[in-house]
């Protein structure tokens, strides 16, 4: 399996076997659980869909309904399709739990989720621009603006995607290399250090380290 759908927990702290206190993340995958396949066969690729998180039947959809009739599944509220070769593809059935033990300690991971709200944020806070102008010479009230924005005569006007203020955050994104630090296999909980993106509760993906991989491949390419 490539990867595992979990919810944010929230932060806590653990002390490592160095004895350091190590900040961490608690990202609860306990409710993961195989929703379907894809086979070459088929639907020329293979992947396992992953589902997570409990909900009642009545709130979905007519055709989500039918998804998890269909493959004789219970239902879930969160579905993620996961890219796998087909021999690893093979190794799973529908209903089987995937457990936090795909996961070791020590292992880097990328974790892709939604960032918080910000609502509509200036160039500094949106940007980390500097500034425009020092408080002196009897500038007003203009600190925290953008300062020019043109072009002069030619061309005359503002080129597309330039950095102004504007709503800020909402947008996924993916974190890298973030070390796993503890698996907790009974109660379904991974603990990683570093910038999980995302506020607390928010669903995110934990897939291994796509640059540990592309690194494996180089050296086993170089013999």
């Amino acid at each position: 399996m490539k990867g595992l759908i979990g919810k944010k927990i929230g932060m806590t702290q653990v002390f490592n076997d160095e004895g350091n206190l190590v900040p961490v993340t608690v990202i609860d995958v306990n409710t993961c659980q195989v929703m379907g396949k894809r086979t070459p066969e088929k639907d020329q690729y293979s992947a396992v869909t992953l589902g997570f998180g409990e909900v009642r039947e009545k709130v979905l959809t007519q055709p989500v309904r039918g998804f998890f009739k269909k493959n004789n599944a219970a239902p879930r509220r969160h579905l993620k399709e996961f890219r796998v070769s087909p021999e690893e593809a093979a190794g799973f059935n529908v209903g089987d739990a995937v457990k936090a033990d795909m996961f070791a300690k020590g292992q880097l991971v990328d974790i892709t989720g939604i960032t918080k709200g910000r609502g509509f944020s200036g160039v500094m806070r949106r940007w980390s621009f500097k500034g425009s102008q020092t408080k002196t010479h009897g500038t007003h009230e203009y600190q925290r603006h953008p300062g020019a924005i043109g072009q002069r005569k030619t061309p005359g006007r503002t080129y597309p995607n330039k950095k102004m203020p504007g709503h800020y955050g909402v947008e996924q994104v993916t974190t890298q290399n973030l070390s796993v630090v503890a698996v907790d296999v009974e109660k379904g909980l991974v603990l990683v250090k570093g910038a999980v993106p995302g506020h607390n509760d928010a669903i995110v993906y934990v897939r291994p380290s796509i640059k540990v991989a592309m690194r494996e491949q180089h050296k086993a390419a170089r013999g």
